[in-house]
């Protein structure tokens, strides 16, 4: 069975965790990965960088993280472009009967 793949926006402030959005990137793994490696950020948390974005892979319905960035206003803003140019490219792609892949 075909887990779903999410991208999860949460902002990290005075040691909490606000999650405040998710992307679902469909089924397909390496897909969503490809999308993933497309945002802007950096891997390390930096007092510049407190919004984090993690991809996810459920498992008996729960969340297991496969890839995490953290960002800044203006990369989450590049990055919320990228990750729906991406939806609509795959969605366009199915809709054709192709897959992403091909």
């Amino acid at each position: 069975m075909d887990s779903l793949l999410e991208i999860k926006i949460a902002l990290h402030f005075k040691g909490t965790e606000i999650t405040y959005g998710k992307f679902a990137l469909g089924t397909e793994r390496q897909t969503a990965l490809d999308t993933f490696n497309l945002l802007k950020g950096r891997m390390e948390h930096s007092a510049t960088c407190m919004i984090q974005m993690v991809l996810t892979h459920e498992v008996a319905g729960l969340p297991i993280p496969l890839a995490t960035i953290f960002c800044n206003l203006k990369e989450l803003k590049e990055n919320v472009a990228i990750i729906s140019k991406e939806i609509f490219r795959i969605s366009k792609l199915e809709e054709s009967g192709m897959s992403a892949f091909e």
